[in-house]
């Protein structure tokens, strides 16, 4: 199976103007670039890892800077 196969099933978004995989009721985020450079034993890891559904989880080959982490946090809350 296909890692963006993986994610739509379950219930992941692509979000264009972020280059994001995004699911809002788990709040995770994957970015495209994390997908890419990752098994998708990794993505379904990621998928199934158990978080703080209070707070987003972002998966990133690098983290983001906290300014950037808020940023995105507001947009997709908003979304």
């Amino acid at each position: 199976m296909k890692k963006s196969e993986i994610l739509f099933a379950a219930n992941y978004r692509y979000d264009f103007d972020r280059d994001l995989y995004v699911n809002p009721e788990t709040k995770k985020a994957f970015s495209l670039e994390f997908v890419d450079d990752h098994t998708p034993e990794d993505v379904l890891r990621g998928i199934e890892e158990k978080t703080d559904h209070n707070a987003w989880t972002f998966y990133f080959n690098i983290r983001p800077s906290d300014g950037v982490r808020r940023l995105l946090e507001q947009d997709l809350e908003a979304a």
